[in-house]
């Protein structure tokens, strides 16, 4: 039977998978000072330290487990196989070429149809009759390329994933950060909250103690009251009693029954005209105290709530010259006539009917509210300092303007691809404007039920006042 077939001699098929053993995956040389990894990989400890220099978070370069440097354990054992493999196990490379196991000869030929290595005296042997060969370093070669080419798309697939990896952890960062943020908030607004009802329980007990004493103090003053008719009624009971006993005879000639049931009909009128008569109304059988007492109510924690706001001041600097501002600057309305008094100052808007709130804000979380039940048409919300107020303005987030349009024909958002309508169930009569600088957010609300209106997104760098047009 005519065949060819390779067979590796026992040097190379013994040390050869022995020195894989003791390479270093990343450096492709014997291990130096070998560490083990967590997830079971070893590598030379210089390389995996060298490996993780520019990885926001070191992973293991074979599997991408998570590992850390305080994780190397040197691997004593793989250092003495090391140690042994470089004094006995590594012989020349030239002692370990693949012969045929047939003719015993080096395989130097390469048969394109059997796909298979052969030696020179393969190439007449019928199985291998007119087929094409090629030379061992010409099909290497060849093959090689091939491998490169085709490692070139793993390569970059492999950068896209393990970009894509990065970005997640980034991600899961920053959701770390804004839950510890917003606990942080949390906590921080429920201190207020509890110090708010600490005092709103230490203001109630005092009236309720207050109450009680004018109250008692009341009750007192009756009780003295009743006493004092309950002595004179028992006297005429007594006087009654004592002339009820006499002798028919002298009972007619001492009794003046007129003067007496006079007397008696007069004292019971005085009676139920003063004290005892307040027992009949049924006030004690109600609660002794009033209602008020009764729970923080929530209108409570809204001016609670109302205390955390900030109070807006316009800018009469940068307000329109149809625009007048009123005494206390708090509140805006819209002329006919321009005035011509006014300078034509860098703050000011000079085409766009708007003004500006006095002070702006760089950090925190930031909320007021805005009167708008009798508007019509107006855009509310913030700008950047920096943004433009001369000629006709684009109100855009890009450049500077978060806002929203509020109108008899519905309300709608000024974001960049342009207006964006909302759907809001009851228009509301004021607008509740919150901004959370570090978060990048500017929400609007009710303000009557807290339902959301919108909320644009954004990274802030800039210092930001109220914005009204």
């Amino acid at each position: 039977k005519e065949e060819a077939a390779v067979c590796n001699m026992d040097s190379k098929s013994s040390t050869g998978s022995l020195e894989d053993e003791v390479t270093c995956s990343v450096c492709q040389e014997l291990f130096k000072d070998p560490v083990i990894t967590k997830c079971g990989h070893n590598f030379c400890r210089q390389c995996v330290c060298e490996y993780w220099k520019g990885n926001v978070i070191p992973d293991c370069p074979i599997c991408r487990a998570d590992s850390a440097t305080s994780d190397l354990i040197t691997n004593h054992t793989l250092r003495n196989i090391v140690d042994i493999y470089k004094k006995e196990g590594k012989k020349p490379k030239e002692d370990s070429k693949p012969v045929c196991c047939q003719h015993k000869k080096e395989l130097e030929l390469y048969c394109v149809e059997d796909q298979e290595a052969i030696c020179v005296n393969c190439v007449i042997l019928k199985k291998h009759k007119n087929h094409e060969f090629l030379s061992i370093e010409e099909t290497s070669q060849k093959f090689k390329e091939e491998l490169k080419n085709s490692l070139k798309p793993l390569q970059d697939t492999h950068q896209k994933i393990a970009e894509l990896k990065e970005k997640y952890r980034g991600n899961l960062l920053n959701i770390h950060d804004e839950a510890d943020k917003t606990e942080k908030q949390i906590k921080e607004d429920f201190v207020k909250l509890h110090q708010f009802l600490h005092e709103e329980e230490t203001n109630l007990l005092a009236d309720l103690k207050q109450e009680e004493e004018e109250k008692a103090q009341k009750m007192r003053a009756m009780e003295e009251s009743i006493v004092q008719d309950l002595t004179s009624v028992s006297k005429i009971i007594k006087d009654i009693q004592q002339k009820m006993d006499e002798e028919d005879q002298i009972f007619l000639m001492r009794c003046n029954w007129n003067t007496f049931y006079t007397r008696c009909t007069r004292l019971q009128e005085d009676l139920f005209s003063t004290g005892s008569k307040t027992l009949l109304k049924e006030e004690l059988c109600d609660s002794l105290f009033s209602s008020e007492w009764q729970g923080v109510k929530w209108k409570e924690l809204k001016l609670f709530i109302a205390k955390t706001l900030m109070t807006v001041t316009l800018d009469p600097n940068t307000a329109h010259p149809q625009l007048t501002l009123s005494e206390n600057l708090t509140a805006v309305t819209r002329e006919e006539t321009w005035r011509e008094d006014l300078p034509d100052n860098p703050e000011r808007f000079d085409s766009c009917p708007s003004v500006l709130g006095s002070e702006g804000f760089t950090s925190g979380r930031n909320s007021w509210v805005v009167d708008v039940e009798n508007q019509t048409y107006c855009y509310l919300g913030v700008t950047a300092e920096s943004a433009n107020r001369k000629g006709d303005i684009n109100l855009k987030p890009e450049l500077g303007y978060w806002t929203i349009r509020l109108c008899e024909v519905g309300y709608s958002a000024r974001t960049d691809e342009g207006p964006s309508q909302l759907k809001v169930l009851k228009i509301p009569k004021k607008v509740l404007v919150c901004v959370d600088y570090e978060a990048g957010k500017v929400s609007f609300s009710n303000a009557d039920d807290m339902s959301h209106i919108y909320t644009f997104t954004h990274k802030f760098k800039q210092d930001f006042p109220l914005f009204l047009s």
